[in-house]
């Protein structure tokens, strides 16, 4: 992994998913590797550690119920990226 994402990194990922410039599947594979990078380490600082915990929750961003249709809809999407911004765990 070249540069450890950053908060700002995860919002602009996110905002690419709804505008379409990415798919959720391809979110979930840079999360994942983000998620297997930060779990190699011996220690995380806050900061970290907060960004693992928003890459885990947001590994279920391509889960389908239907081909085409998600169980977590763009509205979400876009109340993740206001608690990300706002420092908020997701729940």
């Amino acid at each position: 992994m070249d540069n450890q994402p950053t908060k700002q990194n995860l919002i602009n990922k996110l905002d690419n998913v709804i505008k379409g410039n990415i798919s959720r599947e391809q979110f979930n594979q840079w999360a994942y590797k983000c998620v297997q990078n930060l779990d190699s380490r011996n220690r995380l600082s806050s900061k970290e550690n907060q960004l693992h915990e928003y890459l885990i929750f947001l590994l279920c961003i391509d889960l389908e119920i239907e081909p085409d249709i998600y169980f977590h809809e763009d509205i979400e999407l876009k109340e993740w990226i206001k608690k990300i911004t706002l420092g908020i765990p997701l729940t």
